[in-house]
């Protein structure tokens, strides 16, 4: 503990300095513009957003960051992009982990990387066919979660975290464009590296993406590409062996702690590439906008002549065609050099004898959809028109595998969008997909969402109903320990979301019903939940500002009709409360916080790492234990550092603060990051 606090010491000094430094440095530059993390904007598919030009004076040097925006391969807008201005705040700077933020709280198995579930309720169901292995969901980035950047001048971002037990996480991100725009480039790459507290605990995650993007000059034709690729070596325990050991302090060097698995390892690799493009059938309109409408002007002593616009024939839109590919390969690979470990011996199928273990599961897939819609040059978020549609056909085939069984499948996917934007602060967006298979089988996702903004307010209802065919694990499965031929129904799911919001406050309640719930029960074994399943959930976050200091509240309440299925906490709740100050004549910014987080008690779910999926269990119950965090963030110019101090109240209360059976959190320990944005 002394070392923690000597060590935090010896950082806050150093932070003091270089705030001493960078006041003598920005002395006489002109202050630059602040921008709010939230803000976000819209522009057309190959359109980076207007009315935010480089200005002239010192920014000129350093880059303006609202010109820099994210956006996703993926757009909820029928061939248009939502751009998002990037990040620039101190505020939750300190959030890194992901399954610790701060309206959301995973599961996990006390180290970052681990095997990871919600434990606030969330369903995102696939209509494609799908392994159903979703324990790594927060370390794996498929084409959906790629973050793309768009940026006139080159950037690029560096993140550096460095954490106890040898925790570290690396991100490089670097983006720049070439030809007036005409093309783009961008490189992403993270790292979340740790060797745990715990033997055989480490986790080694390696996250790559690479884009590139082009677009003619009259913006007819477009196409960008993505390539992604991770890579994720997991070492399993299974856990410790007995729980009192830790829960009394008995042994206080975790790493010869006794462990359920010494040899176990989950490999991990999902990679692929994505091109997404379009064409618009009629030219675009000539651009005379340049041209003033007068043929003379009238300067300081002559006049200038000049031509009038000339004249042209309206062009008829046409619309424009669209096609997107994707191809990927996913991997899971369990080892185990002592396949007949007592861990696996409550198995119901566990094979006698087996002196080790390798299990190998491999997916393909390639996937074309081939759309038409009535988008125009001119149309974009800021000006749409009043009824915009997409409609298009898919075709997707899958190859899957498990050990040397190989299996195929072929979908056929029809699917449309609907965008109404009746006025300028009410819109509809709607969109439907429904997939034929060639084993018969069929499947649909239909949703809805409504905005309405009046002045600060905002208003957000949703709607989603679907069918989807059961994971592959929960069908067919055959390894040493599991073995299972399943014919189970689709999995039929329906939520109303409503959402209110105004600057610091946001409300939001959902209900949902889901018929043939499928989970995994006592003895790891998949089952079918035949009486339908309903479910809740009421969320309020307020922040609270008092001058300098400032107060986040965010509050969640959860129920199940039958939570012996569905298990997760009634109650979380995370605040924030905190200082924040600009020091040095505006060459420092500071904030200094505690964050405490909270869930009642449950009987959290147990980890089965050779399935690579949590099961019931009903043995013990766990929450009802507040976190402590202790915090401090620091901007100076560009570049944004925090220090944190983690399980603040390890050392005072009584060591019972497990989150899954038989995984204790870690120790008290304490945290060190930078964030370092370069804009040209």
């Amino acid at each position: 503990m002394k070392h923690y606090f000597r060590t935090l010491l010896l950082l806050l000094c150093f932070i003091f300095s270089i705030g001493v430094s960078a006041q003598q440095k920005v002395k006489g530059d002109i202050p630059l513009t602040q921008n709010s993390s939230n803000s976000a904007t819209t522009s057309p598919d190959n359109e980076l957003s207007e009315g935010t030009p480089f200005m002239i004076d010192s920014m000129l040097i350093l880059g303006n960051p609202k010109n820099v925006k994210t956006y996703s391969f993926y757009s909820q807008y029928i061939g248009l992009k939502s751009l998002t201005t990037i990040d620039t705040a101190l505020h939750n700077l300190e959030l890194y982990n992901p399954t610790k933020q701060a309206q959301t709280f995973s599961q996990n198995l006390g180290v970052t990387g681990s095997a990871s579930t919600p434990l606030i309720l969330e369903f995102n169901p696939q209509v494609s066919f799908d392994l159903g292995i979703q324990s790594y969901d927060l370390f794996i980035r498929d084409l959906s979660e790629v973050e793309l950047i768009e940026t006139p001048a080159p950037f690029t971002q560096l993140y550096w975290v460095q954490g106890a037990n040898k925790e570290n996480i690396l991100q490089v991100q670097h983006a720049q464009s070439f030809k007036d725009n005409q093309i783009k480039a961008g490189i992403d790459f993270k790292l979340f590296n740790t060797v745990g507290y715990y033997a055989n605990q480490q986790t080694d995650i390696k996250n790559f993406n690479g884009n590139i993007a082009y677009r003619t000059k009259d913006r007819r034709y477009s196409v960008e590409g993505v390539y992604f690729h991770n890579k994720l070596i997991l070492q399993e325990n299974g856990g410790i062996i007995i729980d009192s050991i830790y829960e009394q302090d008995l042994e206080p060097n975790r790493q010869i702690i006794n462990v359920n698995l010494e040899s176990a390892e989950n490999l991990i690799k999902y990679s692929g590439v994505g091109i997404n493009q379009s064409f618009y059938i009629a030219k675009a309109e000539p651009d005379f906008s340049a041209i003033p409408d007068t043929n003379i002007l009238n300067l300081d002593g002559y006049s200038v002549y000049h031509y009038k616009k000339p004249y042209f024939d309206p062009i008829t839109p046409l619309g424009y065609l669209s096609h997107s590919f994707l191809y990927s390969t996913e991997i899971y690979q369990y080892t185990d050099s002592d396949g007949a470990s007592a861990f696996y011996s409550n198995i119901p199928d566990f094979t006698t004898g087996a002196t080790s273990t390798f299990d190998s599961i491999s997916h393909r897939k390639i996937e074309n959809v081939l759309s038409y819609g009535n988008l125009d040059y001119k149309d974009n978020l800021d000006n749409p028109k009043f009824l915009t549609f997409s409609i298009g056909i898919g075709l997707v085939l899958n190859r899957y595998t498990q050990d040397t069984i190989v299996n195929t499948l072929s979908e056929l996917n029809p699917q449309g969008k609907l965008q109404l934007f009746l006025t300028n602060n009410i819109n509809i967006l709607a969109s439907g997909i429904y997939s034929y298979r060639s084993d018969n089988t069929s499947a649909y996702n239909l949703n809805g969402n409504a905005e309405l903004s009046i002045k600060k307010i905002k208003l957000n209802l949703s709607f989603s109903s679907s069918s989807t065919q059961a994971g592959w694990i929960y069908q067919h499965f055959y390894s040493n320990y599991f073995k299972w031929e399943n014919d189970f129904q689709n999995q039929k799911h329906q939520e109303f979301n409503i959402q209110i919001s105004r600057e610091l406050t946001q409300i939001k309640a959902k209900s949902g019903l889901i018929h043939d719930y499928l989970y995994f029960d006592n003895n790891v074994t998949p089952q079918q939940y035949g009486t339908p399943l309903s479910y809740y959930s009421i969320s309020a976050y307020q922040g609270l500002r008092f001058g300098n200091f400032g107060i986040d509240f965010n509050f969640i309440y959860q129920g199940v009709s039958d939570n012996s299925i569905l298990r997760v906490p009634k109650l979380y709740s995370n605040s924030q409360f905190f200082y924040t100050n600009t020091l040095f004549d505006g060459a420092l910014d500071l904030q200094i916080g505690l964050n405490i987080r909270y869930f009642s008690s449950y009987y959290a779910n147990a980890y089965m790492p050779a399935l690579r999926s949590f099961y019931i269990q009903d043995e013990r119950k766990y929450g009802n234990y507040p976190y402590f965090d202790i915090f401090l963030n620091a901007k100076i110019k560009r570049a944004r550092l925090f220090f944190k101090y983690e399980q603040l109240n390890s050392s005072f209360m009584p060591q019972n603060y497990f989150i899954s059976p038989h995984y204790p959190n870690p120790d008290a320990s304490f945290t060190f990051g930078v964030l370092w944005q370069m804009f040209n």
